[in-house]
């Protein structure tokens, strides 16, 4: 009965791919066997990460987003973790795995803003590459209250990414799908003066990618992806991203 319970629910998750729901079910359901704070996922491209998604059980995003944020301005070339295992052999269909404690981080801006600030002291990754071969990192979190992963949910960690991997991208492609139509109506329905190039910068800020990343994406100079930034800002009547994204609330 136990078994068929979990399939159940394995395939209630499944159920969810592409839906805002599967973002804080995600972490009830992985907390059967790893119990985590908080997750993120964030892709690499061109050695620049972006932050794809993040959540915690409740839908609160402030924190990991706010710390996902940080990771990708400040800290990403400080982060030994990835740097271990991007390095190790892998294809397009493997997965690596590893975790990191708070403690052993030997840069103290990234461990203070990060992890000291908000309380956390653990994290686990599963390093998996995307249909373009792009490194995406999955990680959970550790709070203080939780105390240190076990040793039995690291090992249930181990077991378990290659199918979160795969999980992760179904939900990840159907939701930009989704998402990609949702922001563009969404914000020519506030400014039908938007260009298809302002709509396209705004999109990606709106994925969290970098101007750098943007500029690759998209085939222009960086300054020319900031010029579309600032016409579409003016049209919108915001100065900052931090507004951009309060529009989408």
């Amino acid at each position: 009965m136990k078994i068929d319970a979990e399939i159940t629910n394995f395939v209630e998750l499944v159920a969810l791919m592409g839906q805002a729901d599967f973002d804080s079910k995600l972490l009830i359901y992985l907390s059967r066997w790893v119990n985590s704070k908080y997750f993120s996922i964030l892709r690499v491209k061109d050695n620049h990460p972006a932050l794809l998604l993040c959540g915690t059980h409740d839908d609160s995003y402030t924190i990991p987003w706010n710390c996902g944020q940080s990771y990708v301005r400040n800290y990403h070339h400080h982060d030994n973790l990835y740097q271990e295992l991007s390095t190790k052999k892998a294809n397009s269909s493997s997965t690596q795995t590893g975790f990191l404690c708070a403690d052993d981080i030997f840069f103290k801006p990234y461990r203070t803003e990060i992890y000291e600030n908000n309380g956390l002291i653990q994290r686990l990754c599963g390093l998996y590459h995307d249909e373009e071969n792009h490194p995406i990192l999955f990680n959970l979190y550790r709070h203080k209250d939780q105390g240190f992963y076990s040793d039995q949910e690291l090992e249930n960690f181990d077991q378990m990414i290659p199918a979160i991997a795969k999980l992760l991208q179904g939900h990840l492609a159907l939701k930009a799908k989704s998402l990609k139509k949702d922001y563009k109506n969404e914000l020519l329905l506030r400014q039908p003066l938007l260009t298809s190039q302002e709509l396209e910068v705004c999109h990606r800020i709106l994925e969290g990618m970098s101007y750098f990343s943007i500029a690759n994406d998209m085939g222009i100079k960086e300054s020319t992806a900031k010029t579309y930034r600032n016409r579409a800002f003016d049209k919108l009547g915001i100065n900052y991203k931090s507004q951009l994204f309060s529009l989408m609330i």
